[in-house]
């Protein structure tokens, strides 16, 4: 869909000016730039310097399957649950209940070992909610909530959710949502007494492609240049984080290895980003090598994901780090590791 874009004006101001607006933020504790935003995985706070930062974009690509929707979820859900943000989901892929039912499974884990009762995996749910609703004595059937304070799991993921539910929003994009839409989400959430509260927000777009523009679908290029430009823009002007889910080109769904120039058919995603994260699974490019010579370890890289820092234009880049998958329960472990064997 094709929508009209204003045009904003732009004024100058002096370095003595812009120096006396720091302090000014900074004595009022306005000063959101300088706050770092932890993302909740500890090797990659250290990796980008910290933590994310308020007026940047975040870029975040892999093949289909790999884990997008799940990092970035549960990046959401750390952000939230930390106290000291509020999150804005958008998918334009899955509905609120369905993403919900996710950090269900995310907050159901107990040990984290693993093993297949520690937690609730999504066919567990709907299994429970299944056979209440055929079984069950009650009438009307219980509902999810009650379904779930049955379990243990359910009562550990409902105690947890409890603690940030009001601080994350989910919304469900479609083939109309533009960038102006998400900035009024933003807007009402920030409102007196919206569920920002005054903390800093993220906002999460999953994922970018899907963005209505005024461009044509014809000029695909394009259409990438001005969602990009977009979200940068918002960034910036209204003084947030936003991270946003790419697809990867036909030729990055082919590659074995997917690197910053699979994504986007506009090279503007290389100057608007300020981060670009991509997931590779590592079995798949792992050096041959390893594989040849240590089958048992090559086996367990299959539960593993590499997070390639491929831009940083805050500190060091080409940085690689280990995810392991716990995708049963939607999740991954929050223990990621620098990468030590030889990648492709």
């Amino acid at each position: 869909m094709e929508v009209e874009r204003g045009v904003k004006s732009s004024t100058a101001s002096s370095v003595t000016e812009v120096m006396q607006n720091i302090d000014e933020q900074i004595r009022s504790g306005s000063a959101q730039e300088f706050r770092s935003i932890a993302t909740g995985f500890r090797e990659l706070d250290v990796a980008v310097g910290g933590g994310l930062k308020v007026g940047q974009l975040v870029l975040l690509g892999g093949h289909p399957g790999v884990g997008k929707t799940t990092f970035a979820l549960q990046m959401a859900r750390n952000m939230a649950a930390s106290g000291q943000f509020a999150c804005l989901y958008v998918c334009f892929e899955h509905e609120p209940d369905y993403m919900v039912q996710r950090l269900i499974c995310m907050e159901s884990v107990g040990k984290g070992d693993g093993m297949p009762g520690d937690g609730l995996r999504l066919r567990d749910i709907a299994e429970m909610v299944n056979e209440n609703a055929l079984t069950g004595t009650t009438s009307p059937p219980l509902g999810l909530q009650e379904v779930l304070l049955k379990d243990e799991r359910g009562v550990r993921a409902l105690e947890r959710l409890s603690r940030y539910g009001q601080r994350l929003m989910i919304a469900k994009g479609s083939s109309t949502t533009t960038i102006e839409e998400m900035r009024d989400m933003v807007r009402k959430m920030r409102a007196a007494g919206g569920v920002a509260g005054g903390r800093p927000v993220v906002l999460f777009v999953d994922y970018l492609q899907k963005v209505a523009t005024q461009t044509s679908h014809i000029n695909e290029a394009a259409r990438n240049t001005e969602q990009v430009e977009g979200l940068k823009e918002m960034a910036l002007s209204d003084q947030i984080l936003v991270v946003s889910v790419v697809a990867a080109d036909t030729e990055g769904v082919k590659a074995r290895r997917l690197r910053l120039g699979h994504f986007l058919t506009s090279p503007s995603v290389v100057y608007e980003a300020d981060i670009v994260m991509i997931m590779n699974e590592e079995y798949n490019i792992l050096d041959q090598q390893h594989i040849a010579y240590n089958p048992h370890s090559a086996e367990q890289l299959r539960q593993c994901v590499v997070l390639s820092l491929e831009k940083n234009r805050a500190g060091s880049d080409m940085i690689d780090l280990e995810l392991r998958k716990q995708l049963q329960f939607c999740l991954f472990r929050p223990d990621a590791r620098r990468v030590r064997e030889n990648l492709i």
